[in-house]
């Protein structure tokens, strides 16, 4: 049963992000190294880059956008790893219960 749960939370593409609350997208921002979010940035739904940069503090916020200006040339197949590896911390996060799914919605839950 425990298997069947894990996939329930799984998630299955970049754009499952925008069901998360600014909560869970600011946990997610600050579990996620720079230089992942940038190439992921490249490549993701740019409505939900938006949202996740407008919940970064302004110093990350313009070093991430440094980041993706120089890293334009990068592969493709490094930034889809990118934006896959935004997932599997996502999913991390989510086990670690940072953020609670619910229907089809994700929200960050407060720290004690």
């Amino acid at each position: 049963m425990s298997g069947e749960d894990k996939e329930e939370l799984t998630l299955k593409s970049f754009e499952e992000l925008s069901f998360f609350d600014n909560l869970a997208l600011f946990y997610l921002c600050n579990e996620t190294p720079p230089q992942t979010l940038a190439l992921a940035f490249l490549v993701g739904d740019k409505k939900v880059c938006g949202s996740m940069l407008g919940v970064m503090d302004a110093k990350r916020r313009a070093f991430v956008h440094e980041l993706m200006s120089k890293q334009n040339d990068v592969p493709d197949e490094k930034k889809h790893a990118a934006a896959q590896g935004l997932l599997i911390i996502a999913d991390g996060l989510i086990q670690r219960n940072l953020i609670r799914k619910q229907g089809k919605f994700y929200f960050g839950t407060e720290r004690a």
